[in-house]
């Protein structure tokens, strides 16, 4: 088929310019595909053909990503396509409610509305477990779904009219201090340049430019700063193994990645919605700390609204000088697993997201086959905040071995969920204090120290518990991204890790054995224990699969299957023993 029987003259230039918006013209396939999927509801056969033609590359490359990323879908969508998260803490506040009434207003999960206009979905995680059960219509974030927030947002778009988004509140932070990336939330205009450098912005940036590479590393080293995006690695020494261009004249990439996937993790979102120059601006002192030829933000794809906001703070460093290179902002097609560092460089690519298998690592051999520095953003953010009031002092803030504050995302049952922002080391019921404690008055159950993928707390480990990587590390967990989901009473444990193994078994790439095959079986197990028809070795069965895909894998997400099925176990025992029993 033609290229011109499937697009417009005007959708075909859309297409074509993909191909030069970024060092190499496959890096805008998955773009380019994003804007197939909106404009015709789908990407067929016809759409791949001519997709491929423009990128130069085989129909089954272009057919592998369509199949691989939730984002696309092969047969029609709706043109506005409706979704309500339904993970942990969406699903404590109400997720199955919310997904009873779309199916009771539109049909099934997926059909199209008699007259084309909308779809639904029941999704994995829309990165906004403060508004939960949360609401977005195509990648825009609504806020909390309610029946009558549904039935409001159906008749807009019916309307012809947009539905209006969730806001962007100007709040002071809820804790005592120091806050060095959120202590300036309360000035509602904090995202313009004009209010970012009246604030002190960018001041990092200009210091920099009078330091060394090996001076700025070194400053980084002294404040004990990690990575807050999850592994917790020194950040500076991350940077000092990139080969030195004296070495192997390739060119050095940085790349901050916000594909915040983890359930439970909102943090990045709040925090380049409201502060986007921050991200920028570490974005650039990392990138002359390692003498990087390209900048990109890889951000999910769910975050709409944050790319915009990103785009236009770019615009403003740029057209005013302050940056001195692009700085490239890549939008993500919706799969978790391309917040792995290499799947994430392989989504970069326009491939599918299949994580590599190191060494060589990312810093060696990344983006394209050249050295490449991936980072967090709050990691970059606290870069400049480093440089601001020295790396001595940066350190002294936080615990032995974590330096500085970390922003923890906070949600499931608490009062108030949201950001807060506290020294590394702060214990755990500080947090639970500036969240307004356990919602209702109840007593609390567990803790999820880092996001879904990590071990849960029991209630007298989370109570005593220390929030820095060591310290919860020596209780079987991980400070993992920061992301607090909190469970009181009431909750079902069994129920829980259902929600969190059908998330790790939907979002497997598929490409290890031990997890795509381990993650269903887990699955299948846990769906029996819940019908009813649960076995008493069941519980057993959960952990022997545990220790058979941990260490089996490529990438984290293995290990996660089994070892959250086997802390959910050992530390709530006979509530997993009772339901086996029936």
């Amino acid at each position: 088929m033609s290229e011109s029987a499937a697009f417009t003259p005007e959708q075909l230039r859309g297409l074509e310019d993909w191909t030069r918006r970024y060092p190499q013209p496959e890096m805008g396939l998955v773009g380019a595909l994003r804007d197939v999927q909106r404009w015709h509801g789908c990407v067929g056969v016809p759409a791949e053909e001519a997709v491929a033609g423009i990128f130069k590359v085989p129909l089954n490359r272009v057919h592998g990503v369509v199949t691989f990323y939730p984002y696309f879908t092969t047969a029609p969508a709706g043109k506005h396509r409706v979704c309500v998260c339904r993970n942990v803490s969406c699903q404590r506040r109400g997720a199955d409610r919310m997904a009873e009434h779309l199916h009771r207003r539109l049909g099934p999960e997926g059909r199209v509305s008699a007259d084309g206009l909308v779809s639904w979905e029941a999704v994995e995680c829309l990165g906004a477990c403060d508004h939960a059960p949360a609401l977005s219509v195509d990648d825009e974030l609504l806020g909390a779904a309610s029946p009558e927030r549904i039935d409001a947002v159906l008749e807009a778009l019916r309307a012809g009219k947009t539905p209006d988004p969730a806001p962007i509140p100007a709040q002071s932070p809820a804790t005592p201090g120091p806050h060095l990336l959120t202590g300036h939330f309360g000035d509602g205009s904090l995202h313009s340049l004009g209010s970012y450098r009246r604030l002190g912005g960018y001041a990092s940036l200009e210091r920099s430019r009078g330091l060394s590479p090996a001076d700025i590393t070194a400053e980084v080293k002294r404040a004990c700063l990690r990575g807050l995006g999850g592994a917790g690695f020194p950040a500076a020494l991350k940077w000092e193994t990139v080969p030195p261009k004296s070495k192997r004249q390739a060119p050095h990439y940085l790349v901050a990645n916000a594909d915040e996937s983890e359930p439970g993790c909102f943090k990045d979102r709040v925090l380049m919605e409201r502060n986007p120059h921050a991200l920028i601006e570490g974005l650039a002192i990392v990138g002359k700390a390692i003498d990087a030829d390209g900048l990109f933000i890889f951000i999910r794809g769910e975050y709409a609204r944050q790319a915009r906001i990103l785009e236009a703070a770019v615009r403003e460093a740029r057209e005013t000088g302050i940056l001195d290179q692009d700085v490239f902002v890549m939008q993500g097609a919706n799969a978790y697993i391309s917040g792995c560092d290499t799947a994430l460089l392989e989504t970069m690519e326009g491939k599918k997201a299949w994580p590599r298998q190191p060494p060589p690592f990312p810093t060696v051999s990344g983006l394209y086959g050249n050295p490449t520095v991936i980072n967090n953003v709050e990691t970059l953010m606290m870069v400049s905040a480093v440089l601001r009031i020295g790396g001595e002092p940066f350190a002294k803030l936080g615990a032995p071995g974590s330096g500085g504050t970390c922003v923890f995302s906070v949600s499931g049952d608490v009062e108030r969920p949201g950001v807060y922002e506290f020294p590394m080391g702060a214990p755990f019921p500080e947090l639970l204090k500036a969240a307004g404690g356990v919602r209702g008055g109840k007593r609390l159950k567990a803790l999820i120290p880092g996001g879904t993928s990590t071990p849960v707390l029991n209630a007298d480990e989370a109570m005593r518990v220390k929030m820095d990587f060591d310290s919860i590390r020596s209780l079987g967990s991980f400070l993992g991204a920061g992301g607090v989901v909190v469970l009181d009473e009431s909750a079902d444990m069994v129920e829980v890790l259902r929600t969190i193994e059908h998330f790790l078994w939907h979002e497997s790439c598929g490409q290890c054995t031990p997890c795509r095959e381990g993650s269903g079986w887990v699955l299948r197990i846990l769906d029996r224990i819940r019908s009813g028809g649960g076995i008493p070795s069941d519980p057993d069965n959960l952990c022997r699969i545990s220790e058979n895909v941990a260490g089996r894998t490529i990438c984290a997400l293995g290990d996660t299957v089994g070892m959250v099925a086997k802390a959910m176990i050992e530390k709530f025992p006979e509530e997993f023993r009772k339901a086996a029993h029936g």
